[in-house]
């Protein structure tokens, strides 16, 4: 499938969601954007890296993705590794979710950095549960020291996303920033 192709088959796809008409106007946006940062995708192995944008928790995202540009090594294909934040990357905000299925549809490994379930990050999970994206997925999820503050963080529904992930050996916990990057470093360091 060549690039163009490639771009086609994921703007169709988009397309045929119910609710999600693409105008002539929206494909163009979205083909445009993605030529501009196609670049990202091609002889690179790509990390997208999701989370809460929140200001206690964004530190956290910038961290993981530094450490994988610094560390994760990149696929036999490859030549270069490329960490990335979803704001970092295709100018088509006015096209939030379908800029972020692109993201997903191109990405390598998509990164879950989790320490709660409140906010856009909770439907990001939802959407990248399905089987499409699920081997390349983990999910680094944040543990806390009694029942009732793990409970607070994660509702029913996320916290069986992240059981989940668990049982097929794709999420890990950590408690401190420290644990995370190491988590991390563990997770990737063969890739």
């Amino acid at each position: 499938m060549t690039t163009d192709d490639g771009t086609r088959a994921v703007i169709d796809k988009l397309g045929s969601t119910p609710g999600e008409t693409l105008t002539p106007e929206r494909v163009e946006a979205i083909q445009t954007a993605m030529h501009e940062e196609l670049g990202r995708f091609i002889n690179t192995t790509s990390y997208f890296v999701l989370g809460s944008y929140a200001e206690e928790e964004r530190p956290r995202l910038e961290a993981v993705r530094d450490q994988l540009m610094s560390e994760a090594q990149p696929s036999s294909t490859d030549d270069e590794v490329e960490a990335f934040l979803m704001d970092e990357i295709l100018d088509i905000s006015e096209f939030f979710t379908s800029k972020f299925k692109l993201l997903a549809s191109y990405s390598d490994n998509i990164v879950g950095v989790y320490e709660h379930s409140k906010g856009g990050h909770a439907w990001e999970a939802g959407y990248i549960d399905q089987p499409t994206y699920r081997d390349r997925t983990r999910a680094f999820y944040r543990s806390y020291e009694t029942e009732e503050e793990q409970y607070a963080a994660y509702d029913a529904m996320f916290a069986h996303y992240l059981l989940s992930m668990d049982r097929v050996n794709r999420a890990h916990t950590w408690t401190a920033s420290d644990d995370l990057l190491d988590e991390v470093q563990n997770a990737y360091h063969d890739t």
